[in-house]
């Protein structure tokens, strides 16, 4: 699709600009602005409009804006302190002057060719001898071009195109790429996970007005109007259009306890009706099986099993389980998934622990396994965008996955993908576009005064302050890439640079002294040193670590040896590793006499006496899902409960609350050395709106 007007050329599938048939560079934030332009012509454009559609709800000032616009004039108009093209209105902000020619792509000219076209002097009035006289001048300079050879030529020529039809079924699928980005909603907040219906154009998604808020249902109707689809204390996870006529809806009772159930949504009456009870603590997705009538969810047995994917027939009740994943360690198990367009199959990712995820093809016939393959890990978008082609999207690009080839190609590189489903074509998917800022902020005990430790763009997460000092360790991916940094007491800020790429960090613990720290990551335990700025790979047998905590001489960390979570402690000075639980651990603090965890399939937080190896409870009711939720400090236990951060006293037993937290409670705390403050992280803010794109050969 290219917009014209003038002697300008917007070709949007090329991300191009052309003035005068010269190829122009650019800014992509200018360009997405000349092309909301022109989409939007002759209106009077307000800046909020444009911070929120072109900027996507992120905060930037109208010096900014000005600045685009600006850049934006002296690209395209031929005299930028006196625009012709783009005006503006006076307490409102712009309009765009002319209404540009929309045209379609339908062949292979560029467009450089087409504006050398545009702008060529026409002359239709060619003559019969001019003619004659070309016709006469190609035989003399092509005598050896006679009528046998003619067609010996072109039964060469005939013999070639059916020799390269018949290997084109063996040659590898031409990969698809990203055009034509679109935004579909503009509401202030997050809006997510949509699905659209074709037949009234309207789209459904959730939508949360704030990061404190519980996502509710909302439609974007043909005419662009929206409506409210509920307004209640359920928090919803994942909706849909069936064909049935019905939309429906997966959510959790509360962020706490996170019962989830699928609803069914009459439209017609606003009639909500439980349909399917769908596990404990589970956040599940959802897609409608259209040949069966039935609908296809992932659920889990307990917290500490793996996710398998379930169907629900809608007729009859029965719920049946479709895929049976490895039941080792804490796998995430089957994770994502989405059906085929002839409900046929379903692709489904598992998660493959040490290698990289599997993506597996199930027959909705006989749920058996038709392909496995590996594709990509971390995978949160995915769909089917043709009978041999399924779309994968992670946080570094989306991929085509060619299943007749078994066959992987990148598409487009970026963090820009999320969430997939299909839109208003056959060759058009929606997805999001969100942008996040997470700080960390501490607490104090006495008053509740909030003071911010971090304060940069990006995700700052699990804060841990030091055991003499109030040194901060904590993760962020600020730079583009997640990395350890360290904030002294006077707010430098260092980076514990790791040389590999960081996938997951399980938890970090300062050495009491403040000059190292220990941490679990990609499933390894390393030390690193603040006087030679070095990451130690330590306990190097052990390659399912978890958690970790220092002690005064030892490490102790929680692993999984032989398909069970158990407490071992490491030793600085022999480095001997020794086994402390038999009855499983999955996250440890402590010193050499006694250690605190909790399990990976039961709930409660323990104590274990080093000496006498005697265990007993301390807090009985401490969930199975909040191993990160809790911190030993001197004789405290501090840990949250629902929205409150409390305080075990070890030597007299009673609990303490710290503080109440409004909204959502934060994702982990950590306590001061002096017991004055503690640090959380905090959200910012948080914004996200549907887009779609096209996809193009």
């Amino acid at each position: 699709m290219r917009f014209l007007f003038g002697d300008i050329i917007v070709d949007v599938e090329q991300v191009a600009l052309f003035k005068n048939t010269k190829r122009i560079e650019f800014e992509p934030r200018v360009f997405e602005l000349l092309v909301y332009f022109c989409q939007h012509p002759q209106e009077a454009i307000s800046r909020e409009e444009l911070v929120a559609q072109v900027w996507r709800g992120r905060v930037v000032s109208d010096a900014a804006i000005n600045r685009a616009v600006g850049e934006l004039r002296k690209l395209i108009e031929d005299n930028s302190s006196a625009p012709k093209w783009i005006k503006t209105v006076s307490k409102v902000g712009y309009r765009f002057t002319e209404v540009p020619t929309l045209q379609h792509i339908t062949d292979e000219a560029s467009s450089a060719e087409l504006m050398a076209n545009a702008t060529a002097p026409k002359n239709n009035k060619a003559s019969h001898d001019d003619t004659i006289t070309v016709k006469e001048s190609s035989e003399q300079k092509l005598p050896w071009l006679s009528v046998s050879r003619v067609w010996v030529l072109a039964v060469l020529l005939l013999i070639i195109i059916f020799l390269y039809k018949l290997s084109d079924a063996k040659s590898e699928p031409e990969a698809l790429r990203v055009v034509a980005w679109q935004p579909i909603t503009s509401t202030l907040g997050s809006a997510f996970n949509a699905s659209f219906e074709p037949k009234t154009g309207s789209l459904v998604y959730l939508h949360r007005t704030n990061a404190d808020a519980t996502a509710q249902l909302q439609m974007k109707k043909a005419d662009g109007s929206i409506q409210a689809i509920s307004d209640d204390n359920y928090y919803y996870t994942d909706v849909l259009f069936a064909s049935d006529g019905f939309i429906y809806a997966s959510r959790l009772n509360n962020l706490q306890q996170r019962l989830c159930e699928i609803v069914k949504i009459d439209l017609s009456t606003m009639v909500f009706s439980t349909v399917v009870e769908c596990g404990t603590r589970v956040v599940t997705q959802l897609a409608y099986d259209e040949r069966k009538r039935r609908l296809i969810y992932r659920s889990r047995a307990s917290i500490s099993e793996p996710y398998a994917m379930y169907s629900y027939q809608l007729d009859t009740g029965r719920k049946q389980q479709l895929t049976h994943p490895a039941q080792t360690g804490n796998t995430v198990g089957d994770y994502a998934f989405a059906i085929s367009p002839d409900f046929q199959a379903l692709a489904v990712i598992e998660y493959s622990g040490d290698e990289t995820d599997k993506i597996k093809l199930i027959s909705l016939n006989d749920n058996s396994i038709t392909l496995s393959a590996t594709v990509i890990d971390n995978v949160y978008g995915m769909m089917w965008h043709s009978a041999d082609k399924i779309l994968l999207a992670n946080n570094t690009g989306l991929f085509d996955f060619n299943i007749d080839h078994s066959l992987l190609k990148n598409i487009a590189h970026g963090d820009q993908f999320s969430r997939l489903s299909i839109g208003d074509s056959p060759r058009t998917v929606i997805t999001e576009r969100s942008q996040s800022t997470v700080n960390i902020v501490s607490y104090s005990m006495q008053n509740g005064e909030l003071k911010p430790l971090t304060k940069s763009s990006g995700i700052n997460l699990n804060p841990t302050l030091g055991n003499n000092t109030n040194v901060l360790a904590f993760v962020s991916n600020r730079s583009g890439k997640e990395q350890v940094y360290i904030q002294d007491e006077n707010e430098n800020v260092s980076v514990a640079k790791f040389d590999e790429e960081i996938a997951y960090i399980g938890a970090i613990s300062w050495s009491p002294n403040d000059d190292e720290i220990v941490a679990s990551i990609n499933n390894s335990l390393y030390l690193y040193s603040l006087n030679n700025k070095k990451w130690q790979k330590i306990a190097e047998n052990f390659t399912k670590v978890h958690h970790v905590a220092f002690t005064s001489g030892h490490i102790l960390f929680s692993a999984e040896v032989d398909g069970q979570w158990n407490i071992w402690q490491l030793s600085l000075n022999n480095k001997r590793v020794t086994q402390l639980t038999t009855k499983g651990g999955y996250s440890v603090q402590g010193n050499k006499n006694n250690v605190y965890y909790t399990k990976f399939n039961q709930p409660g937080l323990y104590q274990l006496d080093v000496k006498t190896g005697v265990e007993s409870m301390l807090i009985a009711e401490f969930p199975i899902s909040g191993w990160r939720h809790w911190q030993w400090r001197d004789n405290r236990i501090y840990y949250l409960k629902d929205k409150s951060y409390m305080a075990l006293n070890l030597n007299t037993g009673e609990h303490q609350v710290m503080f109440n937290f409004k909204g959502r409670i934060p994702n982990s705390c950590h306590t001061a050395y002096e017991h004055n403050f503690f640090a959380c992280e905090k959200v910012d803010s948080s914004s996200s709106n549907v887009w779609q794109f096209q996809l193009s050969n």
